[in-house]
C-alpha cells in the first residue's frame, strides 16, 4: 500500500470528522489486494450508536455508477446498443415535452448529454414499478437542450437508464442490481431495499439534529434515493474498474470494452470544480496529468466519494451522515491522500480574480430547470445570481475565475458542494445554459 499506515487513515479520519462537522464517517482506500478502512464518530446520535466498520452510509448519487455498469452489462450481452434511441427499448414511455427527446439514447443518458431536465424529487411508491412511475412524471418538462448538444447532469436521465435494466432484464432495477452485480461482486455491505436495512448497522443523518424520517426514494433508486454501503464496499466497487471488468475471485462483471466505454470522455463539463469530463456513467478529472475517474452523491441521511485511478490502482472511498458536509469532508480527506500519500497533486481550489474582465451582458437573465429559476443581475458590486426553489430564495455575488467561469461568494447556492457556477455560449455569444455545478438550467 503506497506510502500510509492504516493508522494514518485512522488518524486522518478522526480528526477530519470533528473538523469538518461531520457526526460520524468513513474512509477506505483499495489498492491491489488490500483494503483499509478507517471509521470514526456516531451512526445514530439518539441511540449513541457509533459508527463500526460495518456499518452503511447512503451514498446518493454515486449509484449513478452502478446503474451505468448493469446498463453495459446488457450492452456486452447484445441487448442493448448505445447509440440507438431509447424509445426502441422503452416504446410506451414518453422523456421530455415536444418530440426531440426522441433521438436520445442510452449513451446520452449515461453521459449526461441527453437534454433531460434534472427532474422532480418526487415521491413514488414502494413497489416494484416505482421507477416507472418516476419515468411517468418527466414527460410534459421541457428538454434543457436538444439531445447530444451540451452537458446537463440529470437525476432523471439515469432513472430512465434504471428503467431500461428493468425492461430488458425483466427485474426489478434492486433486484437486477443484487443479482448481476453486488452478489457477483460479493459487495455484501451494499444495499438497496428498505427491507434489507434491518440486516445491518445503519448510520442516520445528522444536520447535526438526526434526521427523520429515513428517506427511501424507491422511484429513484437508480440514480441514487435508496443504495446504503460502506466505504469499505465502495471502495472495492471502484476496483472492478482497475480489474478491467472483474470482481476479486476473478468473475467477469464487465468486458474490457465496456470499462474502456465506460472511462472515454464524451463531453467536457463546464463547472471545472465538479469534473473536467464526462464519460458513460462515471465523471473525469485530471490532477497533476493523472487520469482520475469517480462520482459523488448526496442525500439527506448520506454522502459519499468514489475515485478511483487505473494509473496507481487505487479506489479512495468516503462517506458520511451529515450529508451537507459530504463533499467538504471528501475534498479535504482526498487532498491529503492524493497528495501526501499517492504524490499527486490534487488541484487547489480556485479563487476569485478581480483582474478579470466581465461583460455582464453575456449572462444577465433568467434560467429554469423544473422546480429552480434563477436571476442573474448585476448590481453595485457586480454579477449576482439568485436562486429560487420550491420557493426558498439565496442569492450570491458571482467572483471570475476564469472565462465565464465564477465562485459564488456565498456556497449554499450550490447546496455547499464547493462548485464553481458556468455559463455556456450559444452561436448569438450570449449565454444558453447556466451551470450550477452539476446541473444546467436552460436561459427563458
Amino acid at each position: 500500500m503506497t506510502n500510509f499506515t492504516a493508522s494514518d487513515l485512522q488518524d486522518l479520519c478522526d480528526r477530519l470528522r470533528p473538523e469538518y462537522d461531520v457526526m460520524g464517517a468513513q474512509i477506505a482506500i483499495a489498492q491491489g489486494e488490500q483494503v483499509v478502512q478507517a471509521s470514526s464518530g456516531v451512526a445514530n446520535a439518539e441511540l449513541g450508536l457509533p459508527v463500526t466498520e460495518h456499518t452503511v452510509f447512503q451514498i446518493g448519487s454515486t449509484t449513478k455508477v452502478y446503474t451505468a455498469v448493469l446498463v453495459m452489462q446488457l450492452v456486452d450481452a447484445g441487448l442493448i446498443d448505445l447509440d440507438t434511441p431509447v424509445t426502441e427499448y422503452l416504446p410506451d414511455a414518453r422523456l421530455a415535452a415536444g418530440e426531440e427527446w426522441r433521438r436520445i439514447t442510452p449513451r446520452h443518458l449515461m453521459s449526461m448529454t441527453s437534454g433531460l431536465d434534472n427532474g422532480p424529487y418526487a415521491h413514488t411508491s414502494r413497489n416494484d414499478d416505482s421507477v416507472a412511475e418516476y419515468v411517468s412524471f418527466i414527460g410534459d418538462i421541457p428538454l434543457t437542450f436538444p439531445p447530444g448538444t451540451a452537458y446537463g447532469y440529470s437525476n432523471a436521465s439515469t432513472t430512465v437508464s434504471g428503467l431500461l435494466v428493468e425492461r430488458m432484464t425483466g427485474q426489478s432495477w434492486d433486484d437486477a442490481l443484487r443479482d448481476r452485480l453486488l452478489r457477483p461482486a460479493a459487495l455484501t455491505e451494499s444495499v438497496s431495499l428498505f427491507e434489507e436495512l434491518a440486516y445491518h448497522p445503519v448510520a442516520v443523518g445528522h444536520t447535526p439534529e438526526m434526521v427523520r424520517p429515513w428517506s427511501q426514494y424507491r422511484g429513484s433508486g437508480p440514480d441514487g434515493g435508496t443504495l446504503a454501503t460502506s466505504a469499505r464496499d465502495l471502495a472495492r466497487f471502484g476496483q472492478i474498474f482497475l480489474r478491467s471488468g472483474k470482481a476479486a475471485d476473478g468473475t467477469t462483471l464487465l468486458s474490457e470494452q465496456a470499462v474502456a466505454t465506460m472511462q472515454t470522455p464524451q463531453v467536457s463539463v463546464p463547472s471545472k470544480v465538479f469534473a473536467d469530463s464526462w464519460c458513460v456513467g462515471p465523471y473525469q478529472k485530471i490532477w497533476d496529468g493523472i487520469e482520475i475517474f469517480g462520482h459523488s452523491g448526496t442525500t439527506e441521511h448520506g454522502s459519499s466519494t468514489l475515485l478511483w485511478v487505473p494509473e496507481l490502482d487505487v479506489s479512495v472511498a468516503t462517506v458520511v451522515n451529515t450529508a451537507h458536509r459530504g463533499y467538504p469532508f471528501a475534498d479535504a480527506a482526498f487532498s491529503t491522500v492524493f497528495r501526501d500519500w499517492l504524490g499527486v497533486a490534487k488541484p487547489a481550489r480556485p479563487v476569485g480574480d478581480p483582474t478579470l474582465t466581465v461583460d455582464a451582458s453575456l449572462y444577465v437573465g433568467e434560467y429554469e430547470q423544473h422546480d429552480t429559476s434563477y436571476v442573474v443581475g448585476t448590481d453595485d458590486t457586480g454579477l449576482f445570481l439568485e436562486a429560487n426553489h420550491s420557493g426558498e430564495i439565496l442569492r450570491t455575488a458571482l467572483a471570475p475565475i476564469a472565462e465565464h467561469r465564477f465562485l459564488p461568494t456565498d456556497d449554499s447556492i450550490t447546496g455547499n458542494h464547493a462548485w464553481d457556477i458556468a455559463f455556456a455560449l450559444g452561436a448569438d455569444g450570449r449565454s444558453t445554459l447556466l451551470h450550477n455545478g452539476a446541473f444546467a438550467a436552460r436561459r427563458v
